[in-house]
């Protein structure tokens, strides 16, 4: 389920390319169903140049720092940026602040990219905290006081038994505890080197039951386009969960990291940030149009694919 499925070096398992007018690079079938949908923002984090440009059109253009990463390949042969392998900690792609990135200014906002962890233990990658997780993207640089958002992965072994797990967080501003959406494999289902599509949804628009309505909104989050089983674990994935109210902030987005005292050992690829929502047909299509096959799987207590 998780190994490569097509090594074309310039196809999207048979897709067509063209010269996309504006970035200077070939658009693929992948870039093409992303575009379409009119991201805010939208990098191949293709680790190409120090300067990475956002394919929208909206002048998100991203700098690496810690110098260049290595390069790795998307299951469509596109490349895509190898973060902090070995000992190489401190490499990160980062975006400078805009409203668009911000629940708070958007009131939806979804994440969406491709994620290769090259470990699932990450030893002294790990937050410093001993919780035995990391973040590989985020808008918190510097926690308090302009904190926002986080995309959480958990070692495969951690002090609270969340093996592996995959997690879209939100925080005031303040940071501390964040409300989150937890996408909670079976131990022992996902693979090392083996790529995962990850979306992350924030909303404040509508409070279904079970959450508060004196803290508007939800958190959603889907790994190879299952989507966790919001009903069963209320009140996570509620804001009021911890009483976070999204506030905008000046920290930058940085994938490969958040606040720089973790680092995600592996590719992350072909990044997007929309200020809507997507639907469950727009993700079974952008993972339809990287892999060519059909998601599947199901969450209830934990997930499987």
């Amino acid at each position: 389920m998780f190994a490569l499925l097509c090594t074309c070096a310039l196809c999207a398992c048979g897709a067509s390319t063209r010269a996309d007018k504006g970035t200077g690079t070939a658009a693929t079938g992948y870039n093409e169903a992303i575009l379409a949908v009119h991201p805010a923002a939208f990098w191949d984090v293709s680790a190409a140049a120090i300067s990475e440009p956002d394919l929208s059109g909206n002048g998100h253009t991203g700098t690496y720092r810690g110098g260049l990463p290595g390069r790795a390949t998307l299951p469509d042969g596109e490349p895509a940026a190898d973060f902090n392998a070995g000992s190489r900690y401190g490499q990160y792609l980062t975006m400078p602040s805009s409203p668009v990135f911000s629940i708070a200014t958007t009131r939806e906002l979804t994440f969406e990219a491709w994620i290769r962890p090259d470990a699932l233990s990450f030893g002294a990658h790990a937050n410093p905290n001993g919780e035995g997780y990391l973040a590989w993207m985020g808008k918190c640089e510097s926690y308090s006081p302009s904190c926002e958002w986080e995309a959480r992965m958990y070692s495969a072994v951690n002090p609270q038994r969340r093996c592996s797990r995959i997690s879209a967080y939100v925080f005031n501003s303040t940071g501390g505890l964040g409300s989150g959406a937890d996408w909670q494999p079976q131990c022992g289902k996902l693979r090392a080197g083996s790529w995962l599509y990850v979306v992350g949804e924030y909303q404040t628009r509508t409070t279904p039951s079970g959450c508060q309505a004196s803290y508007p909104g939800t958190i959603d989050i889907w790994v190879d386009g299952v989507k966790q089983d919001f009903a069963l674990h209320m009140p996570t994935g509620c804001m009021s969960q911890y009483r976070v109210v999204p506030t905008a902030g000046g920290s930058p987005v940085n994938i490969g990291t958040m606040a720089r005292d973790s680092w995600f050992p592996g590719a992350i690829g072909k990044v997007a940030i929309y200020d809507t929502l997507l639907t469950q047909t727009q993700i079974d299509e952008h993972y339809r149009a990287m892999t060519g096959k059909e998601p599947s799987g199901r969450c209830a207590d934990t997930c499987n694919l």
